[in-house]
């Protein structure tokens, strides 16, 4: 074998010498022979004559010694390409339109996977991510990754990991020439990188920096990204200095390209060791009274399994929730976990996987329906050329070979469609991408051309050229000779092309499904934008500010905050302005525990949503008044704190009894606040929810305030209310911070309308898509029912004239096309209604305010079906009904 495969090769590589050397060979032969004969009496022309019958046939001959060396086969391939050039060039209509439904098809497909590549499948590119885990607690589904300090030194000690670590996500304050900005980053523990097995460009990494502080110079590691935006990859960068919070820290490494922290979506600009942070206060390190948003990550031991240490973590996990330090309420014991971290964290994937999972069957369903248009076309074309085949057939153009030469033409448009669609892919995906990028920290999603996506296209390349040719290829092979070759112009054998109809009906389902779910998440975008969650929208302008800056004291701080509110209620067209912690659906909680003096409160739902606003909140988010009164500017410190409460607190709290006057502690505070008002629950936090209990206090009289109206308050939303051009007024604003203080920072502007937008992401990004899909089906089915009837049209010609010369009316015709058209369409329909039934229940967490069998919107989809399968009908049928009598007798 070895030596045929060397003797096939050395023929591919010197194939005119194995040609000349052959034809040398037996041209050798036949002289030979001839000289024998000549020699035997016979003249030199009958002895060569006679010499080259005996030998044989020399083509036939050549043949056999191709074959013998195995290159039939390629030879045979390239015909068959060059045939399949020649045949899309003779049509380059049904090539156009099978390269760009492929491609259509494929394309969609492409960018989707894509998508699933960055968020689902991707791992960390660190050393081993498979062993990796964060350490969590918390029953599935519902497994939280909080944790504290303290806990993390307990696993350090335990040796249950091979290594431990933790990692804070927090946003920056960086000094620069050009003023303070704000930038992502986080506090990890001194062992980070080592543990991780983070990969570097330049520098070093965190392996022995300690969690506190020990007199060490601060240190800090940045991304590949922020070198290039901050440094433009100087080489020098090492050693350079970050003034981060008003403290000077020296960069030590630069990350390698492709990591950006552990959090999937939100890449990190500058990591910093822990003890930074504890050099503005080690408390934090010994909390044990709340999980707070750090992640522990801890790294398995060899001599481990997972189970093994799962089992182990639970025990340690269960013990230091018992321990009294931590306060935990009676009964509400939780168990350890570990939850896979070699994704990282898993948020975008809980947010965004059942979603593009659904995507991605759309866009599976959207190529069947491509692909069974092709196979339309390629049914169309072979029923064209019978004669032809027949003909092949009848000079001995075997089966197989007929199938070879068919389904190499799929293979070339499938190839051409895949090349096309990842060219469609590449756009898809940006633009797709572009889609994330909103609210105050935008998704970045590293969607790209990785080796996983490109095997993915290659493999469906491959399903496409079998889907669109086999099948084509063996119905289409088989023909009778002598009927087909008997055949004139313009007759029908049959009458019929059923097995079109049979895949235009089931384009038409497939259809149906993908139109169907995606009405439903457009009624459910545009149910959730017209919902009334308890808070008004409308001409509002939310600026967000970071007065974080260490050179800004408290009373320059409160001071910036009153003069800004002077200022912009002294704007042309400003109507109201508000200080608020939290503003709605901006992503925030803050969960407060709350005891109310002589009412019971038991300790498993003891928490309240707690806001802290200004008084004009209420009117610029359109939050009514039940009873009492609202916050005025009378409420300020050293006066009696008050509160104002929602009824969903009241409902849940006070039941019948009146809240006013009442007194309520919130957390750790001593001193309680008095109830003067009741205000209508909104759906601050999720449209999805119902509203939480809720308590507003007032900002000046903030536990984090001392005498002034906004103390010690460095981050804030600053609300203003206006009848003016929003976009103008954020340019005001912007130029009002900035006149009174440079050192304050405008972190994020939007509308309040741009922020329920950027809370409807999920929504809005499937909404669009499957809108896309669905309509990109639909033309697809409707493309190949007009294919199909104006094919059988032309097929019947002869047909219908004669109908017509008989008496036929032009009615009767057009009814008879169109009658056709609708039991094609009904047969479609009704299948895809049953399948959308059931397709319905998958969507159904995603609807809102819509049940999954609505009968309104599945009676439109079958509406627009009906209609646009009729009018696909029509006009092939007006075609028909014009045919002249006369010209359709004489065609042949």
């Amino acid at each position: 074998m070895i030596a045929r495969i060397r003797s096939f090769l050395r023929m591919l590589v010197g194939r005119r010498e194995f040609e000349r050397s052959m034809n040398d060979e037996m041209r050798f032969h036949i002289e030979a022979y001839a000289d024998d004969l000549v020699r035997s009496g016979m003249t030199r022309e009958a002895a060569t004559r006679l010499a080259r019958v005996g030998f044989g046939p020399q083509a036939a001959l050549e043949e056999d010694c191709r074959s013998s060396r195995g290159v039939r086969l390629t030879d045979e391939f390239r015909q068959d390409i060059r045939y399949a050039f020649r045949q899309l060039r003779r049509s380059p209509v049904f090539a156009l339109a099978a390269i760009v439904s492929l491609a259509l098809g494929i394309g969609a497909n492409v960018a989707i996977f894509g998508l699933m590549d960055a968020v689902l499948f991707r791992m960390l590119p660190v050393e081993d991510p498979s062993s990796l885990y964060f350490l969590g607690h918390g029953s599935a589904p519902r497994v939280s990754t909080s944790s504290n300090y303290p806990l993390l030194a307990r696993y350090q000690e335990s040796g249950i990991f091979a290594s431990v670590t933790s990692t804070t996500r927090r946003t920056l304050t960086l000094s620069t020439d050009a003023g303070p900005e704000l930038v992502s980053g986080e506090y990890v523990s001194g062992n980070f990188h080592s543990t991780l097995g983070v990969p570097f460009t330049l520098g070093r990494g965190f392996s022995t920096e300690p969690d506190r502080p020990d007199g060490r110079g601060p240190v800090a590691v940045i991304s590949d990204a922020y070198w290039m935006k901050r440094f433009a990859r100087a080489p020098d960068v090492i050693g350079k200095t970050l003034i981060i919070g008003g403290r000077p820290l020296t960069i030590v490494g630069v990350t390698a390209p492709g990591y950006s922290g552990v959090v999937p979506g939100a890449p990190t600009d500058i990591t910093v060791p822990l003890f930074v942070r504890a050099m503005d206060g080690a408390g934090f390190l010994e909390q044990r009274d709340r999980w707070i948003s750090v992640r522990l990550i801890g790294r398995l031991r060899p001599d481990r399994t997972a189970a093994q240490t799962s089992a182990a973590v639970n025990d340690l996990f269960r013990r230091y929730w018992a321990e009294p330090e931590n306060e935990q309420p009676a009964g509400s014991e939780r168990a350890g976990a570990l939850v896979p971290a070699g994704q990282g964290a898993l948020d975008l994937k809980t947010s965004f996987g059942t979603p593009l999972w659904l995507l991605f069957g759309m866009v599976v369903i959207v190529l069947v329906v491509a692909c069974t248009n092709v196979a339309n076309l390629f049914l169309a074309r072979a029923a064209g050329r019978s004669r032809e085949i027949a003909v092949r057939v009848s000079l001995g153009a075997g089966r197989g070979r007929l199938v070879r030469q068919m389904v190499t033409e799929s293979a070339l448009l499938a190839l051409v469609g895949g090349v096309l669609g990842l060219a469609i892919a590449v756009v898809s995906m940006d633009a797709i991408v572009s889609l994330f990028a909103v609210g105050e920290a935008p998704l970045v999603i590293d969607a790209r051309l990785s080796a996983r996506v490109l095997t993915f296209t290659a493999a469906i390349c491959v399903l496409c050229c079998l889907g669109v040719g086999v099948l084509p290829a063996f119905r289409s092979s088989r023909v009778d000779v002598t009927p087909t070759l008997k055949e004139t112009p313009g007759q029908v054998r049959g009458g019929r092309w059923p097995m079109g109809r049979v895949l235009v009906a089931t384009q038409l389902a497939l259809s149906f499904l993908v139109v169907s779910v995606s009405a439903l998440f457009l009624r459910s975008v545009l149910n959730m934008r017209s919902f009334d969650a308890g808070f008004s929208r409308q001409r509002t302008l939310l600026v967000d500010l970071d007065a974080g800056d260490r050179s800004l004291g408290s009373e320059q701080r409160a001071a910036f905050f009153t003069v800004l509110e002077t200022r912009l209620r002294a704007l042309p067209g400003v109507s109201r302005v508000a200080y608020v912690q939290r503003t709605p659906l901006d992503h925030s909680t803050q969960t407060r525990p709350i005891d109310i003096p002589e009412i019971v409160v038991p300790k498993e739902r003891r928490g309240v949503s707690a806001n802290v606003v200004t008084p004009e909140f209420f009117g610029i988010f359109g939050i009514g008044q039940v009873r009492g009164r609202g916050l005025s500017i009378d409420d300020k410190a050293g006066s009696e704190p008050v509160a104002v409460v929602d009824e969903a607190l009241v409902r849940a709290y006070f039941g019948s009894y009146d809240p006013l006057g009442r007194r309520v502690f919130l957390g750790a505070d001593r001193e309680p606040f008095t109830i003067v008002g009741v205000v209508q629950s909104s759906r601050f936090e999720d449209l999805r929810e119902e509203p939480p209990p809720t308590i507003y206090t007032p900002l000046a009289q903030s536990r984090l305030s001392s005498s002034s109206p906004v103390g010690e308050v460095a981050r804030i939303t600053v609300a203003v209310q206006t009848f003016t051009d929003l976009r103008r007024l954020e340019a005001v604003v912007r130029a009002e911070v900035r006149a009174i203080s440079p050192r304050v920072i405008v972190s994020y502007v939007r509308t309040m309308e741009q922020q329920f937008s950027a809370a409807l992401l999920r929504e809005r990004l499937m909404t669009m898509l499957s809108v896309s899909y669905g309509a990109l089906a639909l033309l697809l089915a409707l493309v190949g029912l007009y294919g199909v009837t104006a094919f059988g049209v032309a097929r019947r010609g002869r047909d219908i004239g004669v109908r017509m010369a008989l008496g036929a009316t032009r009615r009767r015709v057009l009814s008879a096309i169109l009658a056709e058209t609708a039991v094609t369409a009904t047969s479609g329909i009704v299948i895809g209604g049953a399948g959308s039934l059931f397709a319905a229940r998958l969507v159904a967490p995603f609807l809102f305010g819509i049940e999954p069998n609505d009968p309104w919107t599945l009676g439109g989809v079958v509406a627009v079906l009906a209609a646009t399968t009729l009018l696909a009908g029509y006009v092939p049928g007006r075609r028909a009904a014009s045919i002249d009598p006369v010209r359709a007798l004489r065609a042949d």
